[in-house]
């Protein structure tokens, strides 16, 4: 289930980015060949177990990058409130209060789950059990 979920994760991020990649002409069958020449150490058309493995490293290398430029992108634009591409020291400290904001009120939520518990008082005047 995991790797389900981190697979979905990665192709919901990944998708923009090879969107952008098949607008520009770097389809991704070209760049798997790239890749597949790269882990082709000895070219011969042909790729052994080692080697493969490389190629796998090589892809996942390349779809946590993918991912990284993703997510900064991102990160950047929830600063970047106007979309001018530059972040205004105002957008930077409605950014911080917003955080500050959620961050409080996600403690609240959080109190006003915790119930109190109910403890009876202990008479002294009844007898242990032994």
């Amino acid at each position: 289930m995991n790797v389900m979920v981190t697979a979905l994760v990665a192709t919901i991020l990944c998708a923009p980015v090879y969107a952008t990649e098949v607008v520009q002409g770097n389809s991704a069958p070209a760049k798997a060949d790239n890749l597949f020449t790269k882990a082709d150490k000895n070219h011969d058309g042909k790729l052994d177990r080692a080697e493969f493995d490389t190629f796998k490293q090589l892809q996942e290398d390349r779809l946590i990058q993918q991912i990284k430029q993703r997510m900064d992108k991102m990160q950047f634009s929830m600063f970047d409130k106007d979309g001018d591409n530059g972040i205004t020291q105002d957008e930077l400290k409605a950014a911080r209060l917003e955080a500050r904001q959620k961050m409080m009120q996600n403690l609240r939520d959080r109190q006003l789950q915790i119930k109190p518990v109910a403890v009876a008082p202990v008479s002294a005047a009844e007898p242990t059990k032994k």
